[in-house]
């Protein structure tokens, strides 16, 4: 039986009755009475008729502006002077963004407040407490008074989250402001709701929503246990989702060389939610500082863009000891993507990473990044035009190798560019095309300006005088048909203009040798000079490529092997340009008294891009798969098979010069690859061989190897082995870490993924850029990864000989949940050494961590220990560090 309640429509009732809608339901507790959960709208009809007098009585002044609705699944019951309302089980009330829920409620209409309260169930528990939303903070307490016209409150045992942290009270004060007093209150970010493992005892503190949270006299507790010494006069912590400016906490530990540090501490800067600054510094005790400057900015829909300047000096010993060392270094660190749908017809990006060559060597944090001698940077600018066949591009090109010192630079690189056109194509073509419709034509070209130096001289000595420089542009034209059903058959005729800025300029000397004759010394000078040079070059190749079929069945049809199949792909193609005459030969000076022949470009930055005489060439390819067929024991009806690679591929290819006078093979180039064990095991190896012997000074004449070895083994004699190497690299590890369980995830130690970063905000996770914050899985029990190389190289005599070995392991266990150990070890089989070695463990302690980083052995060798809360708020405040390194291998 359902009852409706409806308010009298009376003058006194319209001035004192606040809600003007009631959602209200009264259950029959009659057993097996099906329940019927849906609120039943009441309403007060305020209109009048038209003839009657309006009486203009003025507002109460505790009325509120906002309807108040509520609801509940058990009963819903009036007062007899109808000023409260009494909500039982699953009650809930709204009033605009605030919403009330528990499982009793008290709601009095005359006043505008309610209470809340959970109810104790059989066994004597608390359920249903209330908890109170109000737009996107909520909270849970064990009751709570709460007055709609002040939006003032008070809160007994109240349990809140406030930016990875989270909030108990046992007494609780809610100020019409939205903020919080705060009495007997402990701060945590342990996320044990009713008994936290560690928490910062507070006497007193007030909580103001999306700022700051400043307390009284604290002190940590953990596991019931106060230790009131590690307490602070007062607290304040931030508690905002905008961006805001802080203090960074910088790491301490020890170096051999530069001794006790403090890395990484200073200030970041959140200027807006679009743009951030972080500057930082490094200081050892030893004399060594350096400091870092990070920016970033980002525009919504259009770019993000970052940018890092370091500068850092090492200092080694004592000024006048030998060993005493010092190095000014820097590195500049830029990336700038633009958002695809910014402007699709142009685009601009910028990735620079530059440093000075020892940088690295003095001021490496990771193994990973001691190892690295190679650089590179490029700022490109793209631009097409919709419905044009054009397309323009700039770089700016910065490449180095801190093992040669060397840095090469291009400033810039401009190409303007055509897309294949078919000139001879109709617009409604129908039917079969002709062979000059497939006739195509291309346009590009390139303008370049480059230098390359030594890094101490790149801002010293640099003129503009050393850069090369030059402007290129080719349109070729080509096709493409078949003849005979398997060749193809490609002419081609390809114009090239090319701007010099300088020339060669060659001569004669007369002087007198040893013997005092007269003899004549060539002679080169580069006289700068703008020379156009061109080229029209026909050219032709013809190649053949096709698939070759073997099989071998086996007679037997319960044998375990059914059938093996080998494909053989041979390739041959002939290639042939002509003599070009004086249109070559004017680019070229001969010497007469050697028959040499000299390019006047040679000091260009683009090679002429043809040579006197004619030439062609033949090139021979011959690839192999192997596989075979055999039966599958898991298929239950017994005629299942499957396939088996043997041979990936193995793939021989070399070349003839036709018109050489001497050498015209190529060496032969050998590459193949298989996997085994259901792919589990890769298998690489290559192999360089020369058909040409050598002399006793080790260089190549014009003499086959195998006629230098007669009497000997057939494959001895087939070429000299230059170089060989092989790979062997396996990845094991259980079937609930591997992919085919849908996982992406690592279970190693690393940096967290994107997806686990994101929404994580620059300022309160500075660190993430710095190797400090890792991500553990620990839902991958184990995985473990071997590799082994084996590299034997040869290029001369037995001298030149050299062979190395290298294994290396990496992997991690999850021991048990909570513990993880991973391990990267690479060993020098040949040198018999260790290289790049590392162990770490990892505890999950719940809301706490403890990690263990230990390189035993090289330039890196050190260990750090830490051991801290999770959440960021307090990671910094709560953690113990100890860390120490020795790098001496300068």
């Amino acid at each position: 039986m359902y009852l409706k309640f409806t308010h009298l429509v009376f003058l006194v009732v319209f001035l004192f009755s606040v809600p003007t809608f009631i959602y209200a339901q009264v259950r029959n507790e009659t057993p097996g009475n099906k329940k019927d959960l849906t609120p039943v709208e009441n309403t007060v009809n305020d209109s009048v008729p038209a003839n009657d007098t309006i009486i203009k009585v003025p507002r109460p002044e505790n009325a509120i502006d906002t309807k108040v609705i509520y609801s509940a699944t058990d009963s819903i019951v009036l007062s007899r002077d109808s000023k409260k309302v009494y909500l039982y089980k699953d009650a809930k009330v709204e009033y605009g963004e605030i919403i009330l829920q528990a499982d009793y409620i008290e709601y009095n209409q005359e006043e505008n407040y309610v209470y809340a309260t959970g109810v104790l169930d059989s066994l004597g528990n608390l359920v249903g407490k209330p908890v109170f939303k109000e737009n996107n903070e909520e909270f849970k307490a064990r009751t709570i008074k709460y007055n709609f016209k002040t939006k003032k409150g008070y809160i007994e045992d109240v349990f809140t989250e406030e930016e990875q942290g989270f909030l108990h009270s046992e007494q609780t004060k809610k100020l019409e402001d939205n903020s919080f007093l705060l009495k007997n209150g402990k701060y945590t970010t342990c996320e044990n709701e009713d008994h936290p493992h560690f928490y910062l005892s507070m006497t007193q503190a007030k909580v103001i929503p999306n700022d700051k949270i400043v307390s009284g006299p604290a002190y940590i507790v953990i596991h019931d246990i106060p230790i009131k010494f590690l307490g602070v006069p007062f607290g304040f912590f931030p508690n905002q989702k905008e961006y805001s400016s802080g203090i960074i906490i910088p790491k301490y530990g020890e170096e051999k060389n530069r001794g006790f540090f403090l890395q990484n501490g200073g200030y970041y800067f959140g200027i807006s939610d679009k743009m951030d600054l972080a500057i930082t510094g490094n200081i050892f005790s030893k004399g060594s500082w350096g400091s870092d400057v990070k920016f970033r900015y980002k525009k919504r829909y259009k770019f993000t863009s970052d940018f890092s300047f370091t500068y850092a000096e090492f200092i080694k010993s004592e000024l006048g000891l030998p060993d005493y060392t010092k190095s000014k270094d820097m590195a500049i660190r830029w990336t700038h993507m633009q958002d695809p749908k910014a402007n699709p017809n142009s685009k601009f990006s910028a990735s620079v990473n530059y440093s000075t060559s020892s940088y690295d060597q003095f001021n490496s944090q990771t193994i990973d990044q001691r190892a690295t001698n190679t650089k590179s940077s490029s700022i490109s600018y793209g631009k097409s035009w919709p419905g044009r066949p054009f397309r323009f591009n700039m770089d700016l090109r910065h490449s180095q190798n801190s093992n040669t010192n060397n840095v090469t630079l291009t400033l810039p690189v401009m190409t303007f560019n055509v897309d294949r056109q078919y000139p001879f194509r109709k617009k409604n073509a129908s039917g079969e095309m002709k062979w000059y419709e497939n006739i195509e034509l291309q346009y590009s070209s390139k303008a370049e300006n480059r230098i390359s130096t030594a890094d101490s001289l790149l801002f010293n000595d640099t003129k503009f005088s050393d850069f090369q420089n030059g402007f290129q542009h080719q349109v070729p034209i080509s096709t493409n048909f078949k003849i005979l059903k398997y060749f193809n058959l490609s002419p081609r005729v390809e114009y090239t203009g090319i701007l010099y800025p300088s020339m060669m300029k060659y001569g004669y000397e007369q002087t007198t040798n040893t013997n005092g004759d007269t003899i004549y010394v060539l002679t080169q000078d580069t006289v700068p000079t703008i020379k156009y040079a061109q080229i029209i070059k026909p050219s032709i190749s013809l190649s053949v490529g096709p698939n070759i079929y073997g099989f071998y069945n086996f007679r037997n049809p319960e044998a375990k092997i059914q059938r093996i199949r080998h494909v053989v792909t041979p390739s041959v193609s002939v290639s042939y340009v002509p003599d070009l005459g004086s249109m070559v030969n004017q680019y070229y000076f001969t010497d007469t008294t050697t028959n040499r022949e000299y390019s006047i470009f040679k000091n260009g930055i683009y090679n002429f891009p043809s040579a006197p005489g004619e030439s062609g060439s033949v090139s021979f390819g011959l690839n192999n798969n192997l596989e075979m067929k055999v039966r599958d024991d898991e298929d239950t009806t017994g005629t299942g098979t499957k396939k088996i690679k043997l041979i990936e591929s193995l793939k021989i290819s070399t070349s003839y010069n036709i018109f050489a006078d001497s050498l015209n093979w190529s060496q032969f180039s050998i590459n193949g690859r298989t996997s085994l064990f259901e792919n589990k095991l890769s298998i690489n190896f290559s192999a360089i061989v020369d058909p040409y012997a050598i002399n006793d000074n080790g260089q190549v004449y014009n003499e086959f190897y195998y006629n230098t070895k007669p009497g000997e083994f057939f494959l001895n004699r087939l070429g000299r082995l230059e170089r060989f190497d092989v790979s062997l690299s396996t990845k094991l590890n259980s079937k609930k870490g591997g992919q085919e369980e849908g996982r992406g995830g690592r279970g190693e130690l690393g940096e967290p993924t994107p997806q686990q970063l994101e929404g994580l905000r620059y300022g309160q996770n500075y660190e993430t850029a710095n190797p400090i914050y890792t991500y553990v899985d620990f839902e991958i029990p184990w995985n473990i990864s071997l590799d082994y190389k084996f590299v034997y190289s040869k290029t001369g005599l037995a001298s030149s000989k050299k062979i190395t070995q290298t294994l290396g392991i990496s992997g991690d266990i999850s021991i048990t949940k909570k513990w993880k150990i991973s391990m990267r070890v690479n060993y020098d089989i040949a040198e018999d050494e260790l290289s790049n070695a590392s162990i770490n463990i990892h505890r999950d302690l719940h809301c706490w961590e403890m990690s263990f980083s230990w390189i035993p052995v090289g330039y890196m060798q050190s260990y750090n220990f830490q051991i801290n809360v999770k959440g960021s708020t307090l990671r910094d405040f709560l953690k113990y560090n100890k860390r120490k390194s020795w790098q001496d291998n300068l």
